[in-house]
């Protein structure tokens, strides 16, 4: 487990800290309760306040607990999950009895998502149906899972998607242009825990290739290019200019378009074709579902345009 090692990371620095290949040695085993307090402590160390730290812990926790790459990996480099200049407090910006838009004002992923998640079952409970979007969010929303799990326990059926930054390029010596966009699915199960499925769009998930390159391990073939387009297994050449491949050639990245429709456009997320994701954070206030085809047709010429 990666929690120590992450720690001792944030206690070098506050700004960032260096990926090394790790041994045998270098493994422990801690219970859940001190996974979850130390993760806490270390991003309450890298300046989130008691709420943001305890939610993305709980979090990254339950992901580490299932096996899933959105867990407690994200800590080991933790410049990645730092705040930004200014980060504020997940707020409504608008709402009807069916449906909200949270503009998150730079707040953890985590906790936008908790927050829009909770809100929509809320929604759901009271109107059987409900949408609520979230954007302008900083950091990894991570196990999309957790979310809709959340909801299933409730009653409900969920839906969970999230669009992300340049990763992720639709074909081999293509730019990235994608995100590992990944969606989820939960439905819940009567005496029984919720049927749930999470994926990314993507071949590999982000953190899966951060955790190859932590662990010095190589990626499945297939997954990833470097820099000059070719297909490698080295998580360091993916990187250092490289991008992930989509799951399934073309039909991944069909899906990594809706995904990002539907969770960027329609949101007020940023999406491709704007500006740089990384950078742009949001590309305005969410957009009524009658522009969605404008911003569609946009995402489409952009897309042949870097191929």
């Amino acid at each position: 487990m990666l929690l120590r090692q992450a720690l001792r990371a944030v206690q070098r620095t506050r700004v960032s800290c260096t990926v090394r290949h790790l041994s045998a040695a270098d493994t422990v085993t801690v219970s859940v309760k001190e996974a979850q307090s130390t993760t806490a402590q270390a991003l309450r160390m890298i300046g989130w306040d008691d709420e943001a730290a305890d939610v993305q812990a709980e979090i990254m926790t339950a992901a580490e607990l299932c096996g899933n790459n959105q867990g407690l990996v994200k800590m080991f480099n933790p410049s990645l999950m730092a705040p930004q200049p200014g980060a504020g407090k997940p707020v409504v910006e608008r709402e009807t009895a069916t449906s909200a838009a949270i503009n998150a004002n730079q707040a953890p992923g985590m906790l936008a998502a908790v927050t829009a998640s909770d809100l929509a079952a809320d929604k759901a409970l009271e109107n059987n149906v409900a949408v609520v979007s979230a954007y302008n969010t900083s950091t990894s929303s991570g196990q999309l899972a957790f979310y809709a799990e959340r909801q299933a326990k409730r009653g409900l059926v969920c839906l969970a998607l999230a669009n992300s930054p340049e990763f992720v390029a639709p074909s081999a010596g293509a730019s990235s242009v994608f995100g590992t966009n990944p969606l989820a699915v939960a439905v819940p199960r009567k005496g029984d825990a919720p049927f749930s499925f999470d994926m990314a769009t993507s071949a590999v998930a982000l953190f899966g290739v951060l955790t190859a390159k932590a662990t010095g391990a190589p990626l499945a073939e297939g997954v990833a290019y470097d820099s000059s387009g070719k297909v490698t297994t080295d998580a360091g050449a993916v990187l250092d200019g490289g991008a992930i491949a989509t799951f399934g050639g073309h039909k991944g990245a069909g899906l990594a378009l809706c995904v990002e429709l539907l969770a960027g456009a329609l949101s007020g997320g940023a999406v491709v074709g704007q500006e740089v994701k990384k950078e742009a954070k949001k590309l305005g206030p969410p957009l009524p579902l009658r522009q969605a085809g404008s911003i569609g047709r946009r995402l489409r010429r952009e897309g042949r345009r870097r191929l």
